[in-house]
């Protein structure tokens, strides 16, 4: 048996996840192999996911499925049990569980999950949001090679603390860099395993790992154009902006989706939400690292 900690939650786990810090205190989540079969639930609702998967909803659990291969069952908030006969890479089942299947978790769990990379600029968690292969986690990965701690690599969740300040949970040391991100900053790609072996992307650990949960700064929406820099964003672009990178907007009842949508407004009322071009060079990182310091200051 394995325990771990992320996203602010204790997890015993009978499958070793290197990725995770270790931990010894309570259980909130359990992660086991065992035999599900959505055949036999009452489907109340499927559909497309993300990226070449699909779920199934049932009335207390989500089945996830990756190329027809039902890969495992999320049940309230509280347990993921995985099919044991996936065929699938351990590198790569690893990484749909820390990634889509933790992400309806922790959306189960009553958090706002927003597909968003983050990081600790001066004790606040800065999140980078905007669609795949868009830049958040090169964004990302530059900041920490600056010295700002990772606090969460794609997911990010959002709960509110007394006072109603949106407060982001710690995920765990690892992020996914593409080839190029990496040898700006190592030499040694090598060292850094595959996702899974049909992908370039790899595997990164990292020492700048920001343990504590922390209140939400701000929000930058990552778009590539030539001219880097830092716009403002009404409310209104602010909010959808938010929507359109809810990390799980498409499976939860309409009623979850409204609860969702005052919680939205509450950021956008509360932190500021900006747009960030990023540019199409690599070379131009150190400038943006410069702008995002100086921007966060403000």
């Amino acid at each position: 048996m394995f325990f771990y900690k992320a996203h602010g939650l204790s997890i015993q786990s009978t499958i070793n996840f290197p990725e995770l810090n270790k931990d010894n205190h309570g259980t909130d989540v359990k992660i086991r192999h065992g035999k599900i079969d959505s055949s036999s639930k009452n489907i109340l609702s499927e559909g497309i996911f993300r990226v070449a998967s699909r779920f199934k909803m049932t009335e207390n659990s989500v089945f996830l499925i990756w190329n027809d291969i039902e890969i495992c069952e999320i049940t309230q908030g509280k347990e993921i049990t995985v099919n044991p006969f996936t065929g699938i890479e351990e590198n790569f089942l690893r990484a749909l569980i820390l990634g889509p299947a933790f992400g309806i978790l922790l959306h189960q769990r009553g958090r706002l999950v927003l597909h968003a990379s983050t990081v600790n600029i001066n004790g606040g968690a800065v999140a980078f949001m905007g669609f795949n292969g868009g830049g958040k986690s090169t964004t990302t990965a530059a900041l920490i090679n600056k010295g700002y701690p990772l606090v969460c690599d794609d997911i990010s969740s959002v709960e509110f603390d007394k006072n109603g300040n949106p407060v982001v949970f710690s995920g765990f040391p690892r992020i996914k860099l593409w080839p190029e991100t990496i040898e700006m900053f190592n030499d040694d790609l090598e060292a850094f395993p595959r996702i899974h072996s049909e992908s370039e992307k790899r595997s990164c650990f990292t020492h700048e790992f920001s343990e504590d949960n922390l209140p939400l700064k701000r929000i930058y929406i990552i778009e590539k154009d030539d001219k880097i820099g830092v716009a403002d964003l009404s409310s209104q672009e602010s909010l959808i902006e938010l929507i359109r990178n809810s990390y799980c907007a498409n499976i939860f009842q309409s009623a979850e989706q409204s609860a969702n949508l005052a919680e939205y407004a509450t950021i956008v009322k509360n932190v500021p939400v900006k747009r960030l071009n990023i540019g199409n060079s690599l070379d131009k990182l150190h400038k943006l690292v410069k702008i995002v310091e100086e921007d966060t200051m403000n």
